[in-house]
């Protein structure tokens, strides 16, 4: 768990969070883990299964503990604690086959991954706040996407229940949006000001947004971009046949007219469709 953790966190965040992961009883990283990790695109076959001994206390901010059926490690001195208890998706039940026990890494990955989002859209970066938008916050909304050179012809599509909005000092700094279409969600207009890029903003924005596309039970995101792409993959985003889009999202205006053929299709699978 841990070591699936780490791959998310440290793929998801850069250099911008120092992640560290250890465990009370280390050994080497289960192949089950990596095999469920290249399939999201992240290789963790580098990382090593660490002690907690090998971790300085003075390196740590934040611990995040996983544990469920064992006993949790105790970390000494004033820090940010959050418990994430997931079940050990190990097994060493010979009436499971190894599909099976692949099924259930997969299982607590896809966790993580969400609950990783939610940790990001509530731990955004120092003076930025995340929120829903108020009908004042329009016109400063649609300059910032204007200025990002998207599309601002459904900015008042499905406003302001779509939309999460960055502030710093009570000012519009950032703003993305998630339709919902049957089962698949679209993002859309993913926008922040120059200042602010490169901070973590635009990380918070749209992990808000897809932490709500997973509980809603979504079984996939797209988006179109044409510059953007870097910041997606972070999340687990690949290049998709824009072709191959799900009817009711191919018939959104984002799709159908507004954005370019040039845009790259990207899709983001969260869950099997029901």
């Amino acid at each position: 768990r841990s070591q699936m953790a780490e791959g998310l966190a440290r793929t998801l965040f850069g250099a911008l969070v120092r992640v560290q992961s250890a465990g009370s009883a280390p050994s080497r990283v289960n192949p089950h883990a990596t095999g469920a990790m290249h399939e999201v695109g992240i290789d963790i076959t580098g990382q090593r299964s660490k002690s907690l001994v090998a971790i300085d206390p003075a390196s740590i901010d934040a611990v995040i503990t996983l544990c469920a059926e064992e006993v949790c490690p105790i970390w000494p001195g004033k820090l940010a604690r959050m418990h994430w208890p997931l079940p050990d998706p190990a097994s060493t039940d010979p009436a499971l086959s190894a599909d099976a026990v692949l099924a259930r890494f997969r299982g607590v990955r896809d966790e993580l991954r969400f609950r990783i989002w939610a940790f990001a859209s509530t731990n955004a970066p120092d003076g930025i706040t995340l929120g829903a938008p108020t009908g004042g916050e329009l016109d400063a909304i649609a300059g910032l996407i204007r200025a990002s050179a998207l599309p601002t012809e459904v900015v008042r599509d499905r406003f302001p229940e779509a939309y999460v909005v960055a502030r710093r000092g009570g000012k519009v700094v950032g703003v993305a949006a998630l339709e919902s279409h049957e089962q698949t969600g679209l993002l859309r207009s993913v926008a922040v000001a120059p200042g602010e890029r490169g901070r973590g903003t635009g990380i918070a924005l749209v992990a808000d947004r897809l932490a709500m596309a997973w509980a809603n039970g979504l079984a996939s995101v797209y988006l179109l971009t044409t510059t953007a792409a870097p910041l997606f993959r972070r999340f687990g985003f690949a290049v998709a046949d824009r072709a191959g889009a799900p009817a009711a999202l191919a018939a959104s205006p984002e799709f159908a007219a507004l954005c370019p053929a040039s845009a790259s299709c990207m899709r983001l699978d969260l869950r099997e469709a029901r």
